[in-house]
C-alpha cells in the first residue's frame, strides 16, 4: 500500500485556480484561469481518483479575450467544468486519465498529480500538469475564427485538507 493513502478535499480558497494555456494561435495565445469550486483526491493501494469542478463562468483572462471567452462559455452552456480521472497508485507522481465535461464539451484529459507540500506533510499541496488536444475550435475572435488544431496545457497548484480517518 502506498504511504500517501487517504482522502483529501481541495481547499477552495481565493487563489485555488487552474490555468489553461494554449499554444500560439496566429499572433496570440489564450491564457485563462478558472477557480476551483470543489475537488477530491482519494489514494488507496490500488488506485488514485481525482475529481475537480471549475467555475468557467468566473474565468479570468486578458482584457482583449474576456468577451470571447465568455461567449464560448455561453455558446457551449459550459458554466462549470467537471473532471473525474483515475489511475494506478504505484508510482509518484501519479497519472490520472479522465474526462473533463461541461455543457456539450467532453475532453479526454491526462493529468500528472504530484504531492508538493513540505517534507512533514507532502499531501498538503499538489501540483497538476497536463495537456489536451481538442481539435477544431471556432473562436469568436476577430481575424481567427476557426482553429484546426487547438491544444492547451493545464497547470495548477492546489492546497488539500485531509479527511478525518
Amino acid at each position: 500500500m502506498t504511504s500517501h493513502a487517504g482522502s483529501w478535499s481541495v481547499h477552495t480558497f481565493d487563489g485555488a485556480d487552474v490555468r489553461l494555456r494554449s499554444g500560439r494561435i496566429g499572433i496570440m495565445s489564450v491564457d485563462v484561469t478558472a477557480p476551483v469550486t470543489a475537488g477530491e483526491l482519494h489514494v488507496t493501494g490500488s488506485g488514485v481518483r481525482l475529481t475537480l469542478t471549475l467555475a468557467l463562468d468566473k474565468l479570468r483572462t486578458s482584457f482583449m479575450l474576456e468577451a470571447a471567452a465568455r461567449s464560448l462559455v455561453k455558446r457551449h452552456d459550459a458554466h462549470a467544468l467537471g473532471y473525474e480521472g483515475s489511475g494506478p497508485a504505484s508510482d509518484v507522481p501519479w497519472q490520472v486519465t479522465g474526462a473533463a465535461v461541461s455543457g456539450d464539451v467532453n475532453i479526454e484529459l491526462v493529468l500528472t498529480v504530484t504531492p508538493v507540500g513540505p517534507e512533514h506533510d507532502p499531501m498538503s499541496e499538489i501540483e497538476l500538469v497536463g495537456s489536451a488536444d481538442i481539435g477544431t475550435v471556432h473562436l469568436p475572435l476577430p481575424g481567427l475564427g476557426t482553429v484546426d488544431d487547438f491544444a492547451f496545457d493545464v497547470d495548477a497548484r492546489l492546497a488539500l485538507r485531509k479527511h478525518p480517518a
